[in-house]
């Protein structure tokens, strides 16, 4: 054979190779769940929240050195845009003012999908106040500080501190906001729009909420320090006011994926 026909051969052989087409790689599966990220952040008003050391002024014109600020977030509910639901199970956490690893949190197996708004309950569920022993967060022997053993109910949000304008020995604030009897209930469901779309799929869901403690002092029920020093009765109208207000606290800062 020839030099040229064996040219020939090898470039019609190149010619016949490069028109045959590779097979395309196989995609990978979309994920059926992903995380959804969760950062809690504490304010004052426009002020982040500093525990022991920068004394606020109320919307009633009061002031307030805040020491503790603990609240429990049970029950997330995620809602996606065709208006369809995802609960997390056993959803409970205490977030500590004190311990910012409690103010970020993982919710696993969040179905894929595109999310409008979430609803969660701020404090502990009537039925899981009333059904006995707990455990995990729940369990008494682990956050018993924010447990009545002698009301046999949770603390659904605590905030210490003091003020000037307080009647109280040493000036004191304590606001323990507790009880589920029937209609004084104090857990308060809570609704928030993310304003903008959340997609779980093939990356997480992240979501930055931020907590008001000014919101405890109005402007629904405008609280008094000089006249409410104090609430540690579970269900009492001072703590229902309370309650109807820290329900407005929760407000989106953002919304998007990790």
């Amino acid at each position: 054979m020839n030099k040229s026909l064996i040219a020939l051969t090898i470039a019609s052989f190149i010619t016949v190779s490069s028109c045959v087409k590779k097979p395309e790689p196989t995609p990978a599966p979309a994920p059926s769940s992903n995380e959804v990220h969760f950062n809690f952040e504490n304010y004052f008003g426009n002020d982040e929240l500093e525990l022991n050391t920068v004394t606020y002024t109320t919307m009633n014109s009061e002031q307030i050195n805040i020491s503790m600020f603990n609240y429990w977030i049970t029950n997330i509910v995620f809602i996606k845009a065709d208006g369809t639901e995802y609960a997390e199970p056993e959803s409970y956490r205490l977030l500590r003012g004190d311990k910012h690893a409690t103010h970020h949190f993982h919710v696993p197996d969040v179905p894929a999908g595109t999310y409008t708004g979430m609803k969660f309950i701020i404090g502990v569920d009537v039925p899981r106040n009333t059904s006995g022993a707990q455990d995990g967060a729940l369990d008494p022997a682990v956050n018993g500080d924010m447990y009545w053993s002698w009301a046999t109910g949770y603390i659904q949000a605590k905030l210490e501190g003091t003020s000037p304008q307080s009647k109280a020995a040493n000036n004191a604030v304590i606001y323990h906001i507790g009880g589920v009897e029937a209609g004084k209930e104090t857990p308060r469901n809570v609704t928030l729009s993310f304003g903008t779309d959340m997609v779980v799929g093939t990356k997480a869901g992240s979501i930055k909420i931020k907590a008001d403690a000014a919101k405890w002092f109005g402007p629904a029920n405008p609280i008094l320090i000089e006249n409410v020093s104090s609430t540690t009765h579970g269900g009492s109208a001072n703590s229902l006011k309370i309650a109807d207000n820290y329900q407005s606290m929760f407000s989106i800062l953002s919304v998007g994926n990790e």
